[in-house]
């Protein structure tokens, strides 16, 4: 089965740059394997684990999919059972309302007290995505002046980017209401 898993994982680093359209984008990541109990037994199992991530919901169910006939394929051929399973548990690509997002731009961009900087799409995993998969609404960066990545150690946000950004949606809500 490690033969197997190496060819299951060759195939799928195929499924972007073969099935994707490079301008809609999406990424697979296989991080971990497991196969085997020792060196000189040949395997009678493997376990590949992963992640996918798409700027749409669509997006990642077309790369689920040529993940599930990739699995059929390798199955066949090396007479074996895959099972592809997505657990995306909740955290669904952020889908931003596309007019909401038009109209909280364009009133940022209209606020003397924003520093607007408008950044490409990204494929952003987040529990956010879940709920404006049920409520139409807009995820935007804070813009907390720090080198250093999300979620990592060294992140040292300026906190007053939050009392700004209250200010900034606070102002916004307030001129839907006024609507």
């Amino acid at each position: 089965m490690v033969v197997a898993a190496a060819q299951l994982i060759g195939q799928v680093q195929t499924i972007i740059s073969r099935s994707i359209d490079p301008i809609e984008g999406g990424v697979i990541t296989l991080g971990k394997m497991e196969a085997g109990t020792i060196r000189n037994v040949i395997a009678g199992h493997a376990h590949i684990e992963g992640t996918i991530r798409g700027l749409t919901q669509t997006m990642i169910q077309k790369i689920d999919q040529r993940l599930q006939e990739v699995g059929a394929g390798i199955a066949k051929s090396f007479n074996a059972q895959v099972t592809v399973t997505l657990n995306q548990g909740g955290y669904l690509p952020v889908e931003n309302d596309p007019e909401l997002t038009r109209r909280f731009i364009t009133y940022m961009k209209q606020n003397d007290d924003v520093t607007f900087i408008e950044t490409e799409p990204a494929m952003t995993g987040e529990d956010f995505g879940y709920l404006l998969s049920k409520i139409p609404g807009t995820m935007f960066w804070l813009g907390v002046e720090d080198d250093s990545q999300l979620h990592s150690a060294t992140l040292n946000p300026d906190e007053s980017a939050i009392a700004k950004g209250i200010t900034g949606i606070t102002g916004f809500l307030e001129s839907r209401m006024a609507d």
